[in-house]
């Protein structure tokens, strides 16, 4: 049974420096008509009230919407699923205020992602964001006074010209809003982006992992589970969303762009808005092969902490772990943990985990 559903939100108020996701400038003349695309498509999918127990919308940034827009979108997903444990929605520090906060509330929302990216103004300025250190601090502040305490803070760290000071500062500044959850990504210098155009640089290799390991331990000794690659969360407060995606589970997506895992393939749809509001998908298939499928599980699952499961692995593709893959274990054993029907990487060594990855499955 599929359980999640991701829902795009492609609008933007302005595009940032290194964003790669689906996104426009907001035009508020179309937005209505593209919320009422995107709830016939979900309409069309047909599912049952009772059965999702997650839903996250993301974007672009979804509170680029107005009130009144807004509310179209979380009434209809209020009145439709009633049955869930997670339901997220990302937002941006200046794009909250308490009237959207509210109705984030009163929808059932219970978990918000903040674009938070830095606490320096210096460096929030090079990335393209539109808000400082100080919005951060009055949209927390907002959060919690309307009831919501999961809420998780999204950081990048590794552009060019910063330092591990610069991360020591933002810790020190996440820390001190008392998140249920934080995200810290290495900065990716992707094709199309403004970054990348204008030959954007990260900072070495070696200050990444430096970096990488400084937020690890500090995190662990605020009481952070480091659970998967990127992302840490106080015990109970990981999310249930991603994980449907780090265990290799279906899901469901609609929106501009958006890519669902249904059955044995992944559907992608347009990337042309003029598509979209006219209601043709044309859908990108891609079937999934079992290799492919083995591929995936092995790599996402690996991501986490926990790693995966000998016995769901070998129920899922009817292959011993260990045994296959005996002569690659061996090369690899030091970077792993083979312990109580698990495997899992080693934390310290996440960092590196794309090459014990391709090390030990090719």
């Amino acid at each position: 049974m599929i359980n999640s559903l991701y829902i795009h939100i492609p609008f933007c108020d302005h595009i940032c420096a290194y964003c790669d996701f689906p996104k426009q400038l907001i035009q508020y003349s179309k937005t209505e008509e593209y919320l009422n695309a995107l709830i016939d498509e979900i309409n069309e999918l047909k599912i049952p009230d009772d059965q999702l127990r997650t839903i996250y919308i993301g974007g672009g940034t979804p509170t680029s919407l107005s009130l009144s827009q807004l509310e179209i979108l979380l009434f209809y997903l209020k009145s439709h699923f009633k049955k869930l444990d997670e339901f997220t929605i990302e937002a941006n520090p200046e794009g909250l205020n308490f009237e959207k906060l509210q109705l984030i509330k009163q929808s059932g929302i219970n978990r918000i992602s903040l674009g938070v990216q830095s606490s320096s103004n210096r460096i929030l300025e090079k990335l393209g964001r539109h808000h400082c250190r100080k919005d951060v601090v009055n949209a927390v502040d907002m959060i919690k006074k309307i009831g919501i305490y999961n809420f998780n803070l999204d950081f990048i760290y590794g552009l060019e010209n910063t330092s591990i000071n610069d991360v020591k500062n933002d810790l020190e500044f996440a820390l001190s809003l008392q998140p249920k959850h934080l995200s810290f990504y290495s900065l990716q210098i992707e094709p199309n982006t403004y970054f990348y155009i204008n030959k954007t640089k990260t900072v070495s290799d070696d200050e990444l992992a430096d970096i990488y390991a400084y937020i690890s331990k500090t995190l662990e000794e605020n009481s952070f589970v480091h659970y998967e690659i990127s992302n840490f969360a106080l015990p109970g407060f990981e999310s249930k969303h991603n994980l449907t995606y780090w265990h290799d589970q279906q899901y469901y997506a609609v929106g501009l762009g958006a890519s669902s895992y249904v059955g044995n393939k992944r559907e992608t749809n347009t990337l042309s808005m003029k598509k979209y509001l006219e209601k043709k998908l044309d859908k990108k298939t891609e079937f999934i092969s079992k290799k492919d499928e083995e591929f995936e599980f092995i790599m996402l699952n690996l991501r986490l902490k926990e790693g995966f499961s000998l016995s769901e692995y070998f129920d899922r593709f009817n292959i011993d772990f260990l045994q296959k893959y005996r002569d690659k274990i061996a090369k690899e054993k030091e970077y792993l943990i083979i312990k109580n029907g698990r495997v899992s990487v080693k934390p310290s060594y996440f960092y590196i985990l794309d090459t014990i990855f391709l090390n030990l499955i090719s």
